[in-house]
């Protein structure tokens, strides 16, 4: 018997393991068994509904996995940033890509600029 509190996602889970197992021949027939198996708290559970849950969950976790991406060059904003952060064109010019995101990420306040960082460059 499965808990009537359990959110779909979650027995939808359990029913693709049990599947999975070879207990079952079929998603959807690990779906059914289940349904009869829940004692709800009146809510209308559905295979539709279990399959939507699961799906939901998975392409919430699929959004969650994305990158950060890095450009592979030193970007105009980028260049902004660092000047806000007191590193003058020179400092700039020899950061690499990563090391610019990586100080602007961080926001690390270049402790000891030019005598020329104030100019116009």
């Amino acid at each position: 018997m499965l808990q009537k509190k359990e959110p779909l996602w979650k027995i939808a889970q359990n029913c693709r393991a049990k599947k999975n197992n070879g207990e079952y021949d079929t998603y959807r027939d690990a779906y059914k068994a289940s349904i009869r198996n829940i004692k709800s708290d009146n809510r209308i559970i559905t295979v539709k509904s279990l399959e939507a849950a699961y799906y939901k969950t998975k392409t919430k976790k699929k959004a969650l996995k994305k990158t950060v991406s890095i450009p592979i060059m030193i970007t105009q904003e980028m260049r902004i940033r660092l000047k806000g952060l007191k590193y003058s064109s020179y400092d700039i010019r020899y950061l690499t890509p990563q090391k610019a995101n990586d100080i602007i990420r961080n926001q690390v306040v270049n402790r000891s600029p030019s005598l020329n960082h104030g100019r116009n460059q």
